[in-house]
């Protein structure tokens, strides 16, 4: 099967969206790099068996991204991956493919503004700093679970958000 995108158009069109969904879920830099170079090899080696029929460029690729990044996180022996992150990556949200395939980092900030501090405060230390759960509540000064109870809860009132900007 022919692709419908070439490697250079792949790595052109994608490679800032992907480096900066990488960014807000690794903490250090030189993983990050490591992480994206991963993404693109796996795409690229991949591509002759992607089917633009079933799905757009970017959805096929960020489903690459996050199953890369859940594997970074399982091969350095971390805390255990985000729960949200462990569903099926087959058909991504239409908000999970705005983050990635848009540039909406004005529309995620606006969101991210709407969140009760707290709730922000706590997906700026897991996602754009890379704390851990537990890191997270020693800084915010609340229980683990605590921490993922609200983590969960401020990631669906972030897609609700980011949603209701699409109408």
């Amino acid at each position: 099967m022919s692709a419908a995108i070439t490697p250079e158009e792949l790595y052109r069109n994608y490679h800032d969206k992907v480096e900066r969904y990488i960014g807000a879920r690794v903490g250090n830099i030189h993983d990050r790099a490591d992480v994206l170079q991963q993404v693109f090899l796996s795409a690229i080696s991949a591509l002759d068996g992607y089917d633009p029929a079933r799905s757009a460029p970017g959805t096929w690729l960020y489903a690459i991204t996050r199953n890369t990044v859940i594997d970074y996180y399982r091969t350095k022996g971390r805390e255990p991956v985000p729960a949200e992150w462990e569903e099926s990556a087959a058909p991504a949200s239409d908000v999970d493919e705005r983050i990635l395939t848009q540039e909406t980092l004005e529309e995620l900030a606006a969101a991210l503004e709407r969140l009760p501090e707290r709730e922000r405060n706590i997906l700026i230390l897991r996602y754009y700093h890379g704390l851990s759960a537990r890191e997270t509540a020693q800084k915010v000064g609340v229980s683990y679970a605590n921490v993922r109870f609200l983590q969960h809860s401020a990631l669906n009132k972030l897609r609700r958000c980011m949603s209701e900007t699409e109408h």
